[in-house]
């Protein structure tokens, strides 16, 4: 080993390491073979263990016998300059590898999304282990703090529920929580809501319901928003929407 690959092992990095399931090591390993990702170590015996490299982040996995999924996910966030390329490169490689994305259930990675404080999307693994790969859009604490004041200052209490949903569905990727709240909002928030919000409430609908492989109820969300009628100032506005309603549409085909 000459100097210059030991000074860049011993840089100031940190590299999570991650319990997995003992039984499905290699297929989890495949997983990140087909994000791009290469493997740097491997070991079988006396344990189960592995770790991973790519321009972004670096992975170590230890391989648990009789690994129960409840209670044993890790997570970390990957902090990027550039995460629509990251993103794309990503997409891209698991298209190669598999002949399509899996973005439901597990291994699956979610579409890109803003929240209040950054662009991301999240990887999950087979084990159910989750990375947040995102770019800041400022300091964190106060955008949260501010968005936080805007939806409180909403007087539309379908607004707030909407708002609430997404956090569910895209920051904590708990979509039946997202599904919950916007089937309450839609039964019991009867005052008018513009037609941009509409749109946006029934396009995270039906992404909800195809994450929780809901399709039929899917479809007919689809349906309904061929009914919702959008100025060009407001399909303006929503161009990233959109963009995910043509992708629901043939996803959902």
């Amino acid at each position: 080993m000459n100097k210059e690959h030991l000074a860049r092992l011993n840089r100031n990095r940190t590299i999570p390491i991650f319990d997995c399931d003992y039984d499905l090591f290699d297929l989890h390993l495949e997983y990140y073979t087909a994000l791009g990702f290469e493997i740097t170590y491997y070991q079988k015996a006396p344990y189960r263990f592995a770790s991973v490299e790519k321009d972004i982040a670096e992975f170590s996995f230890y391989g648990v016998k009789n690994f129960d999924e409840n209670g044993k996910q890790g997570g970390c966030y990957v902090a990027v300059p550039n995460v629509r390329e990251v993103y794309e490169e990503l997409r891209k490689s698991l298209k190669a590898y598999y002949g399509k994305i899996p973005s439901k259930g597990v291994p699956r990675i979610s579409r890109l999304n803003k929240t209040a404080e950054d662009w991301r999307f999240n990887i999950t693994d087979c084990s159910g282990n989750t990375i947040i790969v995102g770019e800041s859009i400022g300091d964190s604490t106060a955008l949260m703090e501010a968005e936080e004041e805007r939806v409180n200052a909403q007087c539309s209490k379908f607004e707030k529920a909407y708002a609430q949903a997404y956090r569910f569905a895209f920051s904590k990727e708990d979509f039946m929580a997202a599904r919950n709240t916007l089937e309450a909002a839609f039964r019991k928030f009867e005052e008018q809501i513009s037609n941009s919000l509409l749109f946006k409430a029934k396009v995270l609908q039906t992404e909800v319901f195809f994450s929780l492989n809901q399709n039929d109820k899917a479809k007919e969300t689809l349906l309904e928003l061929n009914d919702v009628k959008l100025t060009e100032a407001e399909k303006e506005s929503l161009i990233d929407v959109i963009e995910r309603y043509e992708e629901l549409k043939l996803e959902l085909n």
